[in-house]
């Protein structure tokens, strides 16, 4: 289960732009200028970068978005009353409210899929669409396999530092039962090259995805355990003097 007084922890550190976050808004862009229609009233699933929220608002001035997050400190603009703290395993949205619901790597980090995909699907209207970001089973298959490699070597066992993600099928197996028109998924790889390996992990710290299960590592990790984890990395994954990193996301779209 998810420890979640830890997730908002997480998510109430201070926050900086992450060019993750906004690698992945330009994909949802992408899909977003494909559909024609506008949108009025839309649901934002987690507020991890602000590009989307500008795009609809520059695309439909008259829209209204609501933002939700379980850390109300993630809101970008702190005047903004349009807000909601919100636990997505604990829904508290109107049915037929929203003609968009949309989300960037946040809906993975709760517990019951079937329910927040049900009360997704309860509060759009008819004819609302949604795009939800998730990573993929071998999303930064590079580092997950160079902590395990250092795990293995230092502890003599494995422990769990990346949160799981959902698995599509299951997924699109949920969309179907709940009438949800065209179910797609799309997988989109963004491939990183880092010079400096701390940079590599300063990045994802920042996307503050940390592990937030209950079996969570209660300690911080040592400096050997870094340097292991770069030397494990180094000989597997270094390039043409570069660190490589392989984000690989899914995107899925559907119809109400």
């Amino acid at each position: 289960m998810i420890n979640k007084k830890y997730l908002k922890s997480v998510r109430n550190r201070n926050r900086n732009n992450n060019f993750i976050y906004d690698e992945i808004s330009k994909r949802i862009i992408d899909s977003l200028d494909l559909v024609k229609l506008n949108f009025y009233n839309i649901l934002q699933l987690g507020v991890n970068e602000n590009k989307v929220y500008e795009y609809l608002i520059k695309k439909t001035n008259k829209c209204s978005i609501l933002q939700t997050d379980i850390s109300k400190k993630r809101i970008y603009n702190n005047t903004d009353l349009n807000f909601l703290e919100l636990d997505l395993d604990n829904w508290k949205l109107n049915k037929n409210k929203f003609d968009l619901i949309y989300s960037n790597l946040y809906v993975h980090l709760f517990n019951n899929i079937d329910l927040i995909l049900k009360n997704i699907h309860d509060s759009l209207k008819k004819n609302g669409f949604i795009i939800l970001a998730i990573p993929d089973k071998n999303n930064v298959y590079q580092l997950i396999n160079s902590l395990m490699e250092t795990d293995l070597e230092l502890y003599k066992g494995v422990f769990r530092r990346i949160n799981p993600t959902i698995d599509i099928n299951k997924i699109l197996l949920i969309l179907k039962k709940l009438n949800f028109d065209i179910p797609t998924v799309n997988t989109d790889k963004i491939l990183i090259n880092y010079s400096d390996f701390k940079k590599l992990l300063d990045d994802n710290r920042s996307m503050n995805l940390s592990y937030c299960y209950s079996d969570k590592k209660s300690k911080f990790e040592n400096k050997n355990f870094i340097n292991k984890l770069e030397k494990n990395y180094k000989k597997n994954y270094y390039t043409d003097n570069c660190y490589n990193l392989e984000l690989k996301i899914n995107f899925i779209c559907a119809w109400k």
